[in-house]
């Protein structure tokens, strides 16, 4: 029987590999050194050995291997862990890419190449290998450590960059110099698909899991995870990404899932089998004589890579304020050129902008840089060590003092400095998922709607009404950006209040150009009339309690998915502390402070002075004359003397104490503001008779519930019940102090707080028993 000469090949490959690896194994080598070696053993290059026959098939095993190991580097580091390195890691990426394409752009002139081939070398200088640094951390026990999650984030962001550096060297390879037009919009477009890409792709990939998790046995856990992957790389060269930012992207949305684990566990063997595949196609690429021939520019351009990257990473790590040992830790590992090299050579190939040579050159320097990889990262330690015993007094005060000021560089109020994150943040994440939905429906749905319909009109109205529709969620969380700390710095200071009032106008504008750019299709009327009238909707979009509630309900669900895994840990910690007799979450997540109507002849109504949007906290309890009212009505009028206790979040407790402080009918009482835990337990050393206690009952909404679909303003609980709901358990996710526009689901476990009035009352109207 003939046997396949693909087989044969990967025979070959796993036997040499094997042996050679068992050999730096014994002489305590890297790993990934032996198969790059072996790889050279059993290449064309290599006479003394039987040489592999299809180089083509071993290619492509070896792109499986470049997805399968950037899937197993997404699943080690999940999106959750890039937003905590995130503005440090874009620091180190922008810092090393600029000043390496710059450097290699130099280099290229010094050699005396052409023009193109010198922009060229330096965007191949200007990455480092992903592959090669993850193996290396894997190997010496390193991924957990702090300067690795740093350069880990800085890879993953020099991978994003890399693919628009794909688009602007393409752009001047076309035209021979910068388009600046076609290419920013081609960088748009890029951005926006990769934003809906990813939120997409957390809404919707968590959710599917938890939906079959009770069907999933070991081998459905690998392929589905492996059919994942392979999607998430089929969807990346769809929108013109690169497969391997396709496949990172794949394991960090499920590393954020409970699943994470077990999928890393049973993928390991899959991935390391491939990855050898791909370091031992590396070394089948090492052409001795290429190394003779341009001997003098692969090793100034090896120096280059070594010295250039070691300085510039290093730089980059302690400008995003970093201590010294991190960023000589981290900039030692970044010494190399990788796989992305090969891509921008081969870019320049297809366009036939570069000289031939270049491609080799490059492969040789990759290859060397990556043999030197382990030897730098061993030789961190003792370098940080000579730097810190001999570095003057000066500069070694002058880093510290850097690195320990920098994390914090805005002095400004945290309060805006929060607000202004989470605006900014939602607003080009909104405008991305509303830019592409236009997109979607003009070149996709379009065409067919007009095709199935058979009429212009009708197919570009109902595309209209569809996408609009789409948009509306999006466009309400966009301007609903933060509630609380937009009131609380509302009535925090009056000058405030026109900045505020600015960057929401700027925010109903831009939702209002997205809805005039659909309805342009419809009615040829100047765009800027078609905004005005468009801001109409966009404002009533803003006051809509329903629409509000829909979008906390997608905002809530997309953080469940995108904290999965974090939050299924947080509970079964607080399962174990609550069967050692601690605390709920609602403990230490809920105050409660108290005001004292000062007003003679005061008789407003609870409605009355809660008007204030900003005052959005729940009123408890009112303490008139010794006596205890719990859970009162709006209608109750409220008398002077009176004391009021109401409970919230941090920043809702802090909005309404700002409040209130400037009202001359009401003021702060000297009793300290307790968290729900001190507040309940207290209340006996306080006098407060067992009967009027206030006390938090866990309700779980059954199938048959009337308050499904509903709205907590809407569910009518605290008039029927004479209950507060302070907290609702959605799954995993926690919610304190939730808004009242939040919609009821089944399953939702509910935390009422009242008194006894409220315990007899869910008793008796069968709530409890749901």
């Amino acid at each position: 029987m003939h046997i396949d000469h693909l087989i044969l090949d990967l025979a070959l490959i796993l036997i040499v590999a094997a042996i050679v690896t068992l050999i730096f194994k014994k002489l305590k080598q890297p790993v990934v050194l032996g198969y790059i070696l072996a790889g050279f053993f059993i290449s064309p290059n290599f006479q003394y050995l039987p040489t592999v026959v299809d180089l083509a098939d071993i290619g492509t095993w070896a792109d499986l291997g470049v997805i399968f190991l950037m899937f197993g580097l997404g699943l080690e580091f999940s999106f959750k862990k890039i937003t905590t390195v995130g503005g440090s890691a874009f620091t180190i990426a922008l810092t090393v890419m600029v000043c390496m394409l710059v450097v290699g752009t130099g280099v290229g002139n010094l050699l005396g190449w052409d023009k193109m081939d010198c922009i060229f070398l330096g965007g191949m200088l200007s990455m480092s290998s992903t592959m090669i640094i993850m193996k290396a951390y894997e190997e010496y026990h390193m991924k957990n450590e702090k300067f690795a999650q740093l350069v880990l984030g800085a890879l993953v962001i020099e991978d994003i960059a890399g693919i628009f550096m794909l688009i602007v060297l393409s752009t001047i390879s076309v035209s021979h110099n910068v388009s600046g037009v076609d290419m920013v919009g081609e960088i748009i477009m890029m951005l926006a698909y990769l934003v809906i890409w990813l939120l997409a792709g957390i809404f919707l990939i968590p959710s599917a899991l938890q939906k079959i998790s009770k069907l999933l046995n070991d081998e459905m856990v690998v392929i589905v995870s492996i059919a994942i992957c392979l999607g998430m790389v089929g969807i990346a060269d769809l929108i013109g990404f690169s497969s391997s930012l396709g496949a990172f992207m794949a394991g960090s949305i499920l590393a954020g899932t409970v699943q994470s684990v077990r999928i890393e566990v049973l993928f390991k063997p899959i991935k390391d089998f491939f990855g050898a595949v791909f370091f031992v196609s590396v070394g089948m690429l090492i052409q001795p004589h290429m190394l003779v021939e341009y001997l003098v520019p692969i090793i100034l351009i090896c120096v280059v890579v070594i010295l250039g990257q070691m300085l510039f990473s290093t730089i980059g790590i302690l400008l995003s304020g970093q201590s010294l040992e991190t960023a000589v830790k981290g900039g030692f590992s970044m010494v190399q050129i990788g796989e992305f090299s090969f891509i921008v050579a081969s870019l320049g190939m297809s366009l036939g902008v570069i000289s031939e040579f270049l491609y080799p050159v490059i492969v040789c320097v990759s290859v060397i840089t990556s043999f030197v990889t382990p030897s730098m990262m061993k030789l961190a330690g003792p370098v940080y060590a000579f730097l810190d015993s001999h570095l003057p007094k000066y500069v070694k005060l002058m880093i510290k003092r850097y690195t320990s000021d920098n994390k914090s560089m805005f002095d400004m109020d945290d309060d805006w400095n929060g607000f202004i994150k989470s605006m900014v943040l939602r607003t080009v994440l909104c405008s991305a998922s509303m830019f592409v939905l236009y997109l979607v429906g003009i070149k996709w749905f379009e065409p067919i709607l007009i095709l199935k319909l058979n009429s212009l009109q009708r197919g570009q109205l109902i595309m209209a009404v569809l996408v609009i529709l789409a948009m509306i969620p999006f466009a309400s969380y966009m301007l609903n950006a933060n509630v609380t700390l937009w009131y609380k710095l509302w009535v925090k200071n009056r000058y405030n209040r026109l900045p505020l009032l600015t960057l929401r106008a700027v925010r109903i504008v831009i939702a209002a150009g997205f809805f005039a750019l659909v309805v342009r299709h419809l009615i040829r009327i100047p765009f800027v009339l078609l905004v005005i009238l468009s801001s109409i909707p966009v404002i009533i979009i803003v006051r809509s309690d329903f629409i509000k509630g829909v979008t906390i309900t997608m905002e809530k669900r997309f953080i469940a998915n995108f904290s999965e895994k974090t939050l299924e840990r947080q509970k079964l910690q607080q399962g174990r502390l609550n069967r050692k007799g601690g605390f709920h979450w609602l403990n230490e997540s809920l105050y409660v402070i108290e005001f004292e109507i000062t007003a003679p002849g005061f008789d407003k109504t609870i409605a009355e002075i809660t008007k204030d949007r900003a005052f959005m906290v729940a009123i408890i309890r009112i303490i008139r004359d010794g006596k205890y009212i719990n859970t009162p009505s709006k209608d109750e009028v409220l008398q002077c003397g009176d004391i009021l206790q109401m409970v919230g979040n941090w920043d809702q407790v802090d909005a309404c104490t700002i409040l209130l402080e400037k009202e001359r009918y009401i003021k702060y009482t000297d009793t300290p503001d307790k968290i729900l835990k001190d507040f309940i337990y207290e209340q006996t050393f306080h006098g407060v008779p067992v009967e009027d206690q206030l006390v938090c009952v866990p309700v779980k909404v059954g199938a048959g519930s009337e308050v499904i679909l509903k709205s907590i303003r809407n569910s009518n609980i605290r008039r029927r019940f004479k209950a507060t709901i302070i907290g609702i358990e959605r799954g995993n996710l926690p919610m304190a102090a939730p808004d009242i526009d939040t919609i009821i689901y089944k399953d939702d476990m509910l935390w009422l707080m009242g008194g006894n009035e409220m315990v007899k009352r869910l008793v008796r109207g069968g709530f409890m028993n749901e």
